[in-house]
């Protein structure tokens, strides 16, 4: 019952009945006109009728119970979510987004490239129904998301792609198609959608071979082009352009004839990008016009919790008294109690603290950038460290992810490790994590990461170790000798403490004046004291030292998208060995 709310909460409103109600019984048994006191009062209840009070309190009693669990029915109370299967369009659409070199030409504002990312953003805007995927290719094909339902994730995406995180440059839009087919086999869709964002193909011949096999499998391919004729020179990152095998500048043009070959062999549709929308709707147009016919799929093996509605066994409590309610038109309002029943659960968010559980208390303050909030909010383990680790509060995070097996929940139980400097404890997660999935690059990147920090950190000891070696026998020596008491010998702590060595000179003048008096003891003992303080600078500037490269090396985990899909299309490259075919642009 902690999970207890309701999903129409605004029927609450309607309790206020009940106050009006006891409010007019109230008026009604304070009515007396004065004849209590002539008439007898064995007779008054047959003679008087403001002396019937006593007889209606039961009836207004039981009125106000029937209210209140009208209006709580009303309300929709639950507590308990339970599986409910969803039902979804077969049509599924897997997006090809081409991330070739050539799509940086800027014949087109800004380029290719942000006017691919603009499109594929719009027809994520459109899609509805359906499930949505992203591959992108270049000189080979990879998967950025696989079919979902949860288009925001893609569209997070799409700002960091780009011809630079691809492995091997080309424009095999072959194997895109290739690997679009085999995303929509996994999904089980028997038909489906594919759309190649491009500004050209490799090789056309094998394009149209691959887009003839989708539309036998039963997925068309549609293409929507970018760039222009003329074409334009491709800039790299070292101000120059991308040149040929002779020298020569290259300017990658569009060859429309050939995409449209393309789409026509797909089954799909062709269509050059435009300013504006008008282009993704058309496609959307021709995938919804496609699938027209087809009937809805019962996702089975797809199910999602759902609040359930309680508020059922109210109008059950209130059948036994049906029988009451047909008397003075009383059955009009349990028939109004019944119509106004809600049929389908409709999750509402009306004063959160009471309506709301913790949990979706904690997603709306996680969404809305309060992690600290979230994290105090949440119930459920994952989201709580989630939420903890995001608002800094590793210590938090880290207790929450101790007890977790799986290796998500390793590897962040490693990634809090490493915030909190516990080298050795987050490598040993981190080969965990290897150990259960060998093609954990953001694991494997972390782990050389942390090796290497520690290697950096055994080197400053060693350092800082044969630094104080000397150091150990100075006391003694600087005892024998009054004119050398108040000079450290350590340079690096000399550098930091020059105001300590002025007075430090001051004071070995006056040790020398002493001596010459014949108090060489207390000298000794000030010397002593002088040579322990540019020590103990020294152990404090190697403090910050090391908090400082602590600092810095927190600020080289990874926290660019990019890198790791760079990484991971590179090691996937690796794995298939690949040849690379076709234009180097």
């Amino acid at each position: 019952m902690a999970d207890l709310h309701f999903l129409y909460p605004h029927w609450l409103w309607l309790l206020g009945l009940i106050p009006l109600l006891w409010l007019f019984y109230w008026l009604r048994g304070h009515d007396d006109s004065g004849w209590e006191t002539l008439v007898d009062p064995e007779l008054a209840p047959f003679v008087l009728t403001g002396r019937t009070r006593k007889r209606r309190f039961p009836a207004f009693l039981l009125v106000s119970l029937l209210t209140l669990l009208t209006v709580l029915a009303m309300a929709g109370p639950a507590w308990e979510k339970r599986e409910t299967p969803t039902f979804r369009l077969q049509q599924s659409v897997v997006v090809g987004l081409d991330l070739s070199a050539s799509m940086l030409a800027q014949d087109v504002a800004p380029n290719r490239m942000d006017q691919a990312r603009f499109k594929l953003l719009d027809l994520l805007k459109l899609r509805r129904d359906g499930q949505t995927g992203l591959v992108v290719f270049a000189g080979d094909a990879f998967v950025v998301s696989p079919l979902t339902d949860d288009t925001r994730t893609i569209a997070a995406q799409a700002q960091n792609l780009g011809p630079d995180i691809m492995p091997v440059q080309g424009s095999r839009a072959d194997l895109a198609i290739g690997k679009a087919v085999e995303l929509l086999q996994q999904a089980r869709s028997p038909q489906g959608g594919i759309l190649l964002v491009t500004d050209g193909a490799s090789d056309v011949g094998r394009a149209r071979l691959a887009a003839a096999d989708a539309l036998k499998a039963g997925y068309t391919v549609s293409v929507l082009a970018l760039g222009t004729d003329r074409g334009a020179p491709v800039p790299l990152a070292n101000g120059s352009f991308l040149t040929d095998a002779g020298g020569r500048t290259v300017m990658p043009g569009l060859d429309e004839a050939a995409l449209r070959t393309v789409a026509s062999d797909g089954g799909g549709l062709y269509r050059k990008a435009q300013i504006g929308d008008a282009d993704v709707q058309q496609l959307e147009a021709f995938w919804t016009s496609d699938m027209e016919g087809t009937e809805l799929v019962s996702g089975q093996e797809r199910q999602f919790d759902q609040w359930f509605n309680e508020g059922v066994w109210l109008v059950l409590v209130l059948v036994p008294f049906m029988a009451l309610m047909f008397r003075r038109g009383w059955l009009a309002g349990v028939l109004c109690a019944l119509v106004l029943q809600p049929l389908q659960p409709v999750q509402a968010a009306v004063w959160e603290n009471l309506w709301q559980t913790p949990d979706q208390q904690g997603i709306a303050a996680f969404e809305a950038g309060d992690a600290a909030g979230a994290a105090q909010l949440f119930r459920d383990p994952d989201w709580k460290a989630a939420a903890a680790y995001k608002a800094g509060d590793y210590a938090r995070a880290l207790q929450l992810y101790a007890d977790s097996r799986t290796v998500d929940g390793v590897y962040n139980y490693g990634n809090a490790l490493a915030r909190l400097g516990r080298y050795p404890e987050a490598i040993a997660a981190y080969e965990q994590v290897l150990a259960q999935q060998p093609d954990h690059e953001d694991a494997r990147y972390n782990l050389e990461l942390l090796k290497q920090k520690q290697q950096e950190q055994q080197q400053q000891q060693q350092q800082a170790g044969g630094q104080q070696n000397p150091e150990q026998g100075q006391p003694q020596q600087q005892a024998g000798d009054g004119s050398s008491r108040s000079q450290p010998q350590n340079n690096a702590a000399q550098q930091q403490q020059d105001a300590q060595q002025q007075a430090g000179q001051d004071e070995q003048q006056q040790q020398d004046q002493q001596a010459q008096q014949g108090e060489q003891q207390e000298p000794e003992r000030e010397g002593e004291g002088q040579e322990a303080q540019p020590q103990e600078a020294q152990a404090s500037a190697a403090d910050r030292e090391q908090q400082q490269a602590t600092e810095q090396w927190l600020r080289r985990i990874p926290d660019d998208p990019a890198g790791l899909w760079r990484r991971k299309f590179y090691y996937q490259y690796q794995q298939r060995a690949r040849q690379q075919t076709g234009e180097g642009w």
